[in-house]
């Protein structure tokens, strides 16, 4: 049996957080992998991962601090393939990886997860130092990435071989059960209609571009918007809302866990990012029926989302008035009912099971590291 170690913060928070147990859900459920998320935090796993997928903690609270926790696992457990993900827990894993082959030898491969283009990480955060990737990368046994725009990038920003990248998306898993109560008065039936947004606010996720359109779109029509989330633009949209007189219409409610009650009664999520390696939170309210408006952002995540707009309404980026028109013709019943009858169509080929055997199949393309005592085949390869 295949073993897997997935390298991750949280088991349970945050988008890098519900890809890395997602996946490892797909993979528990072939049978032929043994997986273990690997935390550097104290949270809990999601109630619906299986007790298959094994949760080991490294008793630190970040990845910098990981090294030492990560050397030992990789010399006393020795499993077959390692994943990591985010650009600087990319880096401790390529510097564990390499210490750890060190006798006594690990024999496995390490694969690194890039959620966005390489070239553009340092601007976002200053430890996921692009340079420093440049150099690096091409150390790993191979690299993954959501999206082929991303793939493409990484491959090109770190001179990489093109055989030793692939794409991998990052999975939903199909919804099901009964649809969830209103969580909010506004989502109620026979309200007016609620646009929502979800993300960490930061500035490429393009708050003041989103306020701006919506003010547009209440000068003619009766809507109301939903924010979902926290970060460093909260505090300029909140001031923006009461500038230009939308407290009565927009509220902005926080983090909040679990977003897809709010989806699934919304009217449209409105996603305005001007940069996106995948947009996990596009996949997950198609998931539950809710229509998608999306900016075909850089990175190339809405339009492999989206399929070239064919599964949601795919923009330029940074355009208020096409934002606003988008919006405005979601509002029509027709419109809606399209995108939302074709949105769990495209969410079921991001399934835990189709992501698991991409990355399966991957692997089996690099064949065994000199020395490993498995082959890192996929079961269909080998059949």
């Amino acid at each position: 049996m295949l073993r897997v170690t997935l390298l991750v913060g949280s088991p349970s928070k945050r988008a890098h957080g519900n890809a890395a147990s997602r996946l490892a859900l797909g993979l528990a459920r072939t049978g032929e992998v043994e997986t273990t998320l690997l935390c550097y935090s104290a949270d809990g796993p999601p109630a619906w991962l299986p007790p298959e997928v094994q949760i080991r903690r490294l008793g630190v609270d970040r990845a910098s601090r990981a090294l030492g926790g990560l050397l030992r696992y990789l010399r006393d457990e020795k499993p077959d393939v390692l994943i990591t993900r985010q650009v600087h827990a990319n880096f401790v894993g390529l510097a564990a990886a390499e210490l750890a082959r060190i006798p006594p030898r690990w024999p496995g491969r390490l694969l690194l997860v890039c959620d966005s283009n390489v070239e553009l990480a340092h601007a976002r955060d200053w430890r996921d130092n692009k340079w420093l990737a440049k150099a690096s990368y091409r150390f790993a046994d191979g690299v993954v990435a959501p999206s082929p725009t991303v793939r493409d990038n990484v491959v090109s920003w770190c001179g990489l071989s093109p055989s030793s990248a692939s794409v991998v998306p990052n999975p939903i898993p199909p919804f099901s059960g009964p649809l969830p109560a209103p969580p909010h008065p506004w989502l109620r039936s026979g309200a007016a209609p609620v646009f929502i947004h979800v993300s960490n606010m930061l500035p490429l996720k393009r708050l003041d571009l989103l306020i701006d359109a919506f003010a547009d779109v209440r000068e003619g029509h009766d809507a109301r918007l939903l924010i979902l989330g926290d970060g460093r633009t909260k505090s300029a949209a909140e001031q923006q809302i009461r500038r230009m007189g939308l407290t009565e219409s927009v509220q902005m409610l926080g983090w909040i866990d679990d977003p897809l009650p709010y989806a699934a009664h919304a009217w449209a999520l409105v996603h305005p990012s001007d940069e996106e390696g995948f947009a996990q939170v596009l996949s997950e309210a198609m998931s539950v029926a809710c229509p998608v408006i999306a900016t075909d952002a850089l990175g190339g995540g809405p339009r492999y989302v989206t399929d070239n707009g064919r599964y949601g309404v795919l923009l330029p980026r940074g355009s208020r008035p096409q934002l606003a028109e988008a919006m405005v013709e979601m509002l029509r019943a027709d419109t809606r009912a399209h995108y939302s009858e074709l949105g769990p169509r495209r969410a079921e080929t991001f399934s835990p099971a189709a992501s698991a055997e991409a990355l399966i199949g991957f692997l089996s393309t690099l064949g065994p590291r000199g020395g490993s005592r498995r082959s890192l085949s996929s079961p269909a390869a080998e059949a």
